[in-house]
This record gives C-alpha cells, sequence and structure tokens, in this order.
C-alpha cells in the first residue's frame, strides 16, 4: 500500500511539473508567423533571385538586430524620461534626457541610411525602390489586419458589446 502511495505522489509530482512548464510563447509564435510571410512576399515583390534573397536577408537580419539594441536603448532613455516626469524633476534634468532620446533616434536614421546605401551593390535601384515601397505597403497592410481584428471577434458574438 505505501508503494503504491508513493508511485501515485511520484506521477502526481510529475504531472504537475509537466503543466506548470510554460508553453510556447504564442505572441512569439504570430510574430515569427509574420516574419516568414514578410520575407516570402518581399521576396516575390522584390523579385529576388535564390543568391540575392540569401545574401539581402543576411544584411537585413544583421540590421533588425541592430535597430532592436537601437530600440532598448530609446525604451531605457524614454523610461528615464518617465522618471523624471513621475517625479516631477526640475525643468534643468529634462535636458539631458531629451537628448539622449533624439541621439539614439540620429544613430537609428544613421544606421538605415547606411544599410540602405550598402543595398546598392546587391539590389538594382528598381529593387531597392521596390523594397522601400514594401515597406510602406506592408507596415500599411498588417496595421489594417490589426484594425480589423476586434471587428471580425465582435461580429462573431465576442470581445466586448457595442451600445
Amino acid at each position: 500500500m505505501r508503494r503504491l502511495f508513493m508511485i501515485w505522489l511520484a506521477s502526481s509530482l510529475c504531472a504537475f511539473q509537466l503543466t506548470a512548464q510554460p508553453g510556447p510563447d504564442p505572441g512569439r509564435r504570430a510574430y515569427e508567423r509574420i516574419e516568414r510571410w514578410k520575407k516570402v512576399r518581399m521576396i516575390e515583390f522584390l523579385d529576388l533571385s535564390e543568391e540575392q534573397s540569401a545574401r539581402f536577408f543576411a544584411r537585413l537580419n544583421q540590421h533588425d538586430k541592430a535597430l532592436r539594441a537601437l530600440r532598448e536603448e530609446k525604451q531605457e532613455a524614454l523610461d528615464r524620461l518617465e522618471r523624471l516626469v513621475r517625479n516631477r524633476a526640475d525643468s534643468s534634468e529634462y535636458t539631458g534626457a531629451f537628448e539622449a532620446v533624439l541621439a539614439v533616434d540620429d544613430k537609428m536614421q544613421s544606421s538605415l541610411k547606411t544599410f540602405f546605401g550598402g543595398l546598392s551593390d546587391l539590389l538594382t535601384a528598381e529593387q531597392r525602390a521596390r523594397f522601400l515601397l514594401f515597406q510602406r505597403q506592408f507596415e500599411r497592410q498588417l496595421r489594417d489586419a490589426f484594425r480589423e481584428m476586434p471587428r471580425k471577434g465582435r461580429a462573431q458574438g465576442e470581445g466586448p458589446p457595442t451600445d
């Protein structure tokens, strides 16, 4: 009887551990799906060859990684600014915080110029133009899709009631 109890206890603890393990983040999976869809659409829109595609996405991934780091830096600068506002800081204290935010914005613009300028050896002028147009079009489509999501949920009886 004691042995049976120990087996039951061990299996219960194992089952508890398994249910306590976090599963894959649904937000992360959605982001990855969007990124894969974006790459496929970009290859088609830019009419990239296989070699161009490999080289282009290697550069784009490197550029995106640099931008993520800069966005984190900007968030830290904005967090500092938020603390100053929350603590009702002196006007003179804001100057440094403003400069920090604007300096990161300048770094982001410089990074974009460097990245885009470096594409001239890989993409034709038309492909670079298509890249810029693709960015605008993709962002617009994504924004519209997110805007439509609540409407679809309400139409199916989900979401908050509209009075």
